[in-house]
């Protein structure tokens, strides 16, 4: 499996992360800037960042992550940077999470 594939399948799963206080998931949001995967290590890297930098549930969040992507074999290692550069804003939620929303 290329890298690139599994890059795909890893940022598919992370849609199976909620944030807990909207329901959801981290991608919809817009939290998840990048997503990754060295093959020959087995190492992932996420790129995220949360609504504010004082947000409650970050810690939940970053958990989560770590949890489901530690779930693929190819996995060996999974970090997790919370960035908050570039901002987050609304604009980035997509359409799916604008209806999730019911915006």
């Amino acid at each position: 499996m290329t890298a690139g594939w599994m890059q795909l399948k890893l940022l598919e799963a992370l849609h199976d992360v909620l944030d807990p206080e909207t329901g959801v998931n981290l991608v919809d949001l817009g939290l998840i800037y990048a997503v990754e995967f060295e093959p020959a290590d087995g190492s992932v890297q996420v790129h995220m960042t949360l609504t504010t930098p004082a947000c409650p549930a970050g810690g939940v969040m970053v958990e989560g992550v770590e949890r489901r992507l530690s779930q693929f074999p190819e996995v060996r290692s999974v970090a997790v940077s919370v960035v908050f550069e570039p901002r987050w804003t609304p604009e980035l939620i997509t359409e799916e999470g604008r209806a999730a929303l019911g915006w």
